[in-house]
């Protein structure tokens, strides 16, 4: 396995770096500074990106959203650290034993994804128990179709805010370690999404 990133995500086979527009020949992926080694870019990376998920908490949450939405979000996070920044990955990548959803299918689960949560006007109004169960099979769901090749975490993360702002709720995911995260996870694609739903319970009110 040809491991990629900070989060170890890898390649599947038949797919590698040299096949991935958005990576350089050692793996290190494509950025605006020219930094060709991991360490360096996670430091650059880590700190533009949080600036910017500071900016966007600032702004008023939409009324509705899209997977237009969610790729506009991407490109606000990291647009200045990515050229490709708001664009679907297109390689298939793995994080342990988690293949994720294959490339080619991500615009059709995308919307799939976003139609079921417009039939339910977005959750607004709903209480943060029905919140919370919607949005924890929600965020398994688009944790799994992982559709951009870096900082899918994040963005995830700041669009189920925005969510719950419009809903009228406030959910804080500062107290969230990673590890409880990276095993919801985990437990949501092997098919148990209650650690995600409790997860949102604990920390929106």
């Amino acid at each position: 396995m040809n491991m990629m990133e900070k989060n170890d995500h890898y390649y599947v086979e038949g797919y590698s770096a040299e096949l991935d527009p958005y990576a350089q020949e050692n793996g290190v992926l494509e950025n605006n500074f020219g930094i060709s080694d991991f360490a360096s870019l996670n430091e650059v990376e880590a700190d533009i990106a949080g600036v910017q998920i500071q900016e966007v908490l600032k702004q008023p949450a939409p009324n509705s959203f899209t997977a237009s939405h969610l790729c506009a979000l991407h490109r606000q996070v990291f647009s200045e650290v990515y050229p490709w920044a708001g664009q679907y990955r297109q390689v298939d990548i793995a994080k342990g034993d988690t293949h994720f959803l294959k490339h080619q299918t991500i615009p059709a689960e995308l919307d799939m994804l976003f139609s079921e949560l417009a039939k339910v006007n977005f959750l607004q109004g709903a209480p943060p128990q029905i919140f919370s169960e919607f949005m924890g099979t929600f965020l398994v769901r688009l944790n799994f179709v992982h559709p951009f090749r870096e900082g899918n975490g994040r963005v995830q993360r700041l669009l189920v805010t925005q969510i719950a702002t419009n809903a009228g709720l406030a959910l804080d995911w500062q107290p969230v370690g990673n590890e409880a995260m990276k095993q919801a996870c985990i437990a949501g694609i092997q098919g148990s999404t209650r650690q995600m739903v409790r997860l949102i319970l604990l920390n929106t009110k």
